[in-house]
C-alpha cells in the first residue's frame, strides 16, 4: 500500500476518483441543507412556500447521490482493490488493471502473501483513520457541547432544537464520527492479529494458519464494506512516507522478507 518511488502504478484508483468527487458535493450539500432546513421555520409564509421545492429537491440530490456512491461506486472500487490484492497475493491476474509497488514484501504467491499484503493495508488504514480521527473528535465533541447548551436553555425556540438535534446526529457528524471509530478499531485488530501471527513464525502448510489469514483477509475487506466509507488520499499521500518507513522497520522486526 505505501508508495515506495514515482514509478509506482496504481490503476485501481481511478475507480476511487468518482467517489471522492461526490463526497465533497453532497458534503457541501449537506450544509447548504442544513441552512435552509435552519431558514424555513423563521421565514414569512410566501418565502418559506417558495424555499420549500427547493429544499426538497436538495434532499433527493442529496439522497440519491449518496445512495449511488455508497451502494454502487464505492463497492466497484472496492471490488476491484480486492481483485488487485488477490492477483498480487497469488500470481493470478483477475482484471486488466495494474499496479506495481503497491505492496512492500518479497514473499512468493501464496497465502503467506496474502497475510502480508492485508497486514500492510490493515497498518496504513488504521493509521491514516487514525490521523482522520482527531478533527472528527474535535468537531463532534464541539458540536455536542453546542447542542447540550442549546437545550439547557429556556429561550431557545424548539425549531432550532430539532434543526441542531438533526445535524449532531446526521451521517455529516455524529454517524460519521462513530463509523470512522468503528472502522479504526476494525483495521487494528486486524493488524495486532496478524501481527501476533508473523511474530510467531509462519508456515505456509499449516490448515490453522492459512484459515486465520483467510478470516482476518476476510475481516478487512467486511470493515470496509459494512463502513462504506472511504479513508483521505489527501491524509494518505501526507502520511505516506513516514508510514512507508515504519513499515518497513516492523517488516525487519518480524522477518518479513
Amino acid at each position: 500500500m505505501s508508495q515506495k518511488s514515482q514509478n509506482r502504478v496504481d490503476e485501481v484508483n481511478r475507480y476511487y476518483e468518482p467517489v471522492g468527487k461526490i463526497g465533497k458535493a453532497t458534503g457541501s450539500l449537506f450544509w447548504i441543507i442544513a441552512g435552509v432546513s435552519l431558514f424555513i421555520p423563521y421565514a414569512k409564509a410566501e418565502i418559506e412556500i417558495k424555499i420549500q421545492p427547493l429544499f426538497i429537491c436538495l434532499v433527493l440530490i442529496y439522497f440519491c447521490l449518496s445512495q449511488f456512491s455508497r451502494f454502487y461506486l464505492l463497492p466497484k472500487a472496492e471490488r476491484k482493490r480486492r481483485q488487485q490484492l488477490l492477483s498480487n497475493s497469488f500470481g493470478a491476474p483477475l482484471s486488466h488493471d495494474r499496479t506495481a509497488l503497491y505492496y512492500n514484501n518479497e514473499y512468493t504467491p501464496n497465502i503467506v502473501r496474502l497475510g502480508a499484503n492485508t497486514m500492510e493495508n490493515s497498518f496504513f488504514s488504521k493509521e491514516v483513520a487514525g490521523q482522520m480521527l482527531f478533527p472528527k473528535r474535535i468537531i463532534t465533541f464541539a458540536y455536542m457541547i453546542i447542542w447540550i447548551f442549546l437545550f439547557a436553555l429556556p429561550e431557545c425556540k424548539p425549531e432550532t432544537l430539532m434543526w441542531i438535534t438533526q445535524l449532531v446526529f446526521s451521517t455529516e457528524i455524529f454517524i460519521q464520527w462513530l463509523t470512522l471509530e468503528l472502522l479504526r478499531s476494525s483495521y487494528k485488530d486486524t493488524y495486532d492479529a496478524l501481527h501476533s501471527l508473523f511474530l510467531n513464525g509462519i508456515d505456509d502448510e499449516s490448515p490453522k494458519v492459512i484459515a486465520t489469514i483467510l478470516d482476518f483477509f476476510t475481516a478487512y475487506e467486511v470493515a470496509k464494506h459494512s463502513a462504506g466509507f472511504l479513508l483521505s488520499s489527501k491524509v494518505f499521500f501526507k502520511l505516506n512516507e513516514e508510514l512507508t518507513q515504519r513499515w518497513k522497520q516492523i517488516r525487519e522486526d518480524l522477518n518479513m522478507k
